[in-house]
């Protein structure tokens, strides 16, 4: 039996922007192939890169790995894991897509059982795996800060593919129309943690929906009172809003 993992880079399209294509194709393939060639694993999608893990029969892991090394939907792929091992680290394949929330637990058991290997890891290549595999030296990794900035929307995310999508459509709503204070964001409790915001914020830059800027001087005269929600009106929902919750059975 063969596991190999990688990490790879979603192609740009012609705005320059890192959108997966060919996601619900590959998925539904993979379903459907995975199971029947008793291959197990998972894949995952965070701002703008796959990792995959893939586990099973030698034969059957080479010859999908050969195709996706083929695939022009993977850009700067790097095989990471490439060994035979005595047991598997998942039970089924899996998908982890646009997923908001912290992606350790999912890799949990693969990293205990490949540890030699990814302590072996330099700090760049650590880096990468960051927002799906936590190899130690978070400290080290520098920390993406929007405080202060105002943030807007230029389109949405696929909603069918988030794990909370009435919260992630409700953020959006409010990050359509005008620039928004990502401290306001913060102050509402509405959408998570501090943290749990920024990792949300740093997933729609990373697919280059979302612009961030900084505050006209003349607009705040106290920075501290960014943080109050209060101070934003409240919006009230739109046509376009109900007819999307319509849409997706949420309302």
């Amino acid at each position: 039996m063969k596991c190999i993992a990688y990490v790879s880079r979603t192609t740009a399209n012609e705005r320059g922007i890192n959108l997966p294509a060919g996601l619900s194709n590959i998925v539904q393939i993979s379903r459907k192939r995975n199971p029947a060639a008793q291959i197990t694993g998972v894949l995952s999608y965070r701002r703008g890169q796959y990792v995959q893990v893939l586990e099973g029969p030698a034969i059957e892991i080479d010859d999908l790995m050969n195709k996706i090394l083929a695939d022009p939907r993977h850009n700067d792929i790097w095989v990471f894991v490439d060994e035979k091992v005595t047991k598997r680290s998942f039970d089924k394949w899996r998908v982890s897509i646009f997923d908001f929330i912290d992606q350790g637990p999912i890799f949990k058991t693969f990293i205990e059982d490949h540890q030699q290997t990814l302590d072996a890891f330099t700090f760049e290549q650590k880096a990468r795996l960051q927002d799906f595999i936590n190899l130690g030296n978070n400290n080290a990794i520098a920390t993406h800060s929007y405080d202060g900035k105002y943030l807007k929307l230029l389109a949405w995310p696929d909603l069918n593919r988030t794990s909370q999508p009435q919260l992630i459509m409700n953020l959006c709503v409010k990050l359509t129309k005008n620039p928004y204070p990502f401290d306001s964001l913060v102050a509402s409790d509405e959408f998570g943690t501090y943290d749990q915001v920024t990792d949300i914020i740093k997933d729609f830059e990373s697919l280059g929906i979302l612009t961030v800027t900084e505050p006209e001087p003349s607009a705040v005269s106290d920075v501290s009172e960014l943080a109050k929600p209060q101070d934003i009106p409240a919006k009230k929902p739109s046509r376009f809003y109900g007819a999307i919750k319509r849409f997706l059975g949420m309302g």
